[in-house]
């Protein structure tokens, strides 16, 4: 399984960090057995839909670089909205990615 992560934290002064995020998500996949071929991080906010990491993420995910994205927390994953976030989540299923 080809697994891709991606991590998000949009404030550095209340104590968010992605590299814990990541750090529990490397740590699913090493008792999967599965392995991370890519890694996104962004450090903005997620009502954003332009975050750099996430668009490469969106695109990725289309040319099937991965097979799997895990990320920690939805609201990591976006914070646009019920209907953008099911939009996205559609569009991964689409290009084949769970």
């Amino acid at each position: 399984m080809r697994v891709a992560l991606y991590s998000r934290a949009s404030t550095k002064d209340k104590g968010q960090d992605p590299a814990s995020q990541t750090n529990q998500l490397r740590e699913l996949c090493s008792t999967q057995g599965w392995s991370v071929v890519e890694e996104y991080t962004d450090h903005e906010s997620g009502t954003k839909s332009d975050r750099v990491q996430f668009q490469r993420m969106l695109r990725d995910a289309s040319a099937r670089k991965f097979d799997l994205l895990l990320f920690w927390a939805l609201d990591r994953f976006t914070r646009e909205g019920t209907l953008a976030t099911l939009k996205y989540l559609e569009r991964l299923k689409g290009d084949g990615i769970s």
